[in-house]
């Protein structure tokens, strides 16, 4: 599945459409919001247990990851919570793959998008590619007005949740907090389905003591916190999370497939 095709609100006409604004800042901002409601409308999108200091607190909001719509829908929920109390345009920062910037998941004529909704790319192969976007992170952080908020999918690929052990997960959520002294905000969001209701519910927040030097056990309770969370959707609405399907990409972790070569 490729992000740029994972609704139908992305099609080759929306394309064009923004194409022919991505001169004009402000088009273009307007063009994101109208997408933004039309994505909450069409995947019917709620959430649940959102923190009371949400808007006024700065978090790293960590997810699990399920399918390309996951970001989208996020980043549309974070515009409908902060646009109201922020004079500004919300920028949520976003870890994204390296795949959204050369063409392979997004048209590179949509470059521009990605830049102003700060979406900032992680070569996920390199040590040093995930700490320049941990700096670049700080930087925006540490620049302009509270709250700010990140959005990190902490598995580093599209995977079901119920499969992890607290190995698998990524450590980019746990440094970035403990370097910018914000908590971690556990969310499950539930596996997209376009014209179903989609569901996003928060866990309690974790902070990370600025002398924690060992995440093992800060990645065990996130992956802990996130199933609880799944776990409550039939509590809070009568319906269960809807069953993990994933395709055969994404059935196996990358890092522990076999290498082809052997």
């Amino acid at each position: 599945m490729h992000l740029f095709n994972a609704s139908s609100l992305f099609n080759e006409n929306a394309n064009m459409e923004v194409l022919s604004v991505i001169n004009d800042p402000e088009q273009v901002k307007n063009r994101l919001i109208e997408t933004k409601k039309s994505l909450l409308k069409s995947y019917h999108f709620q959430a649940y247990h959102v923190p009371d200091n949400f808007t006024t607190t700065s978090y790293i909001i960590a997810t699990n990851h399920l399918t390309d719509s996951d970001a989208p829908l996020i980043m549309s929920f974070y515009y409908e919570i902060m646009h109201e109390v922020k004079k500004t345009y919300p920028e949520l920062f976003v870890f994204a793959k390296e795949n959204c910037f050369n063409g392979v998941s997004i048209p590179k004529e949509l470059t521009p998008i990605l830049e102003f909704e700060k979406v900032f790319a992680v070569d996920r192969n390199s040590s040093g590619g995930s700490m320049a976007a941990i700096r670049a992170a700080e930087k925006w952080f540490n620049e302009g007005e509270k709250p700010k908020h990140f959005l990190i999918f902490s598995q580093g690929t599209i995977y079901d949740i119920n499969k992890d052990k607290a190995e698998d997960i990524e450590r980019g959520a746990f440094w970035l907090a403990r370097m910018l002294g914000i908590p971690v905000l556990p969310a499950f969001i539930e596996q997209a389905v376009e014209g179903a209701e989609n569901r996003l519910v928060f866990g309690e927040p974790i902070p990370i003591p600025k002398d924690c030097r060992n995440f093992d056990d800060k990645k065990q309770l996130w992956l802990d916190r996130v199933i609880q969370a799944q776990n409550e959707l039939e509590a809070l609405t009568g319906t269960p999370a809807r069953e993990a399907v994933l395709d055969k990409e994404h059935q196996t972790r990358k890092r522990f497939k076999p290498n082809k070569a052997e």
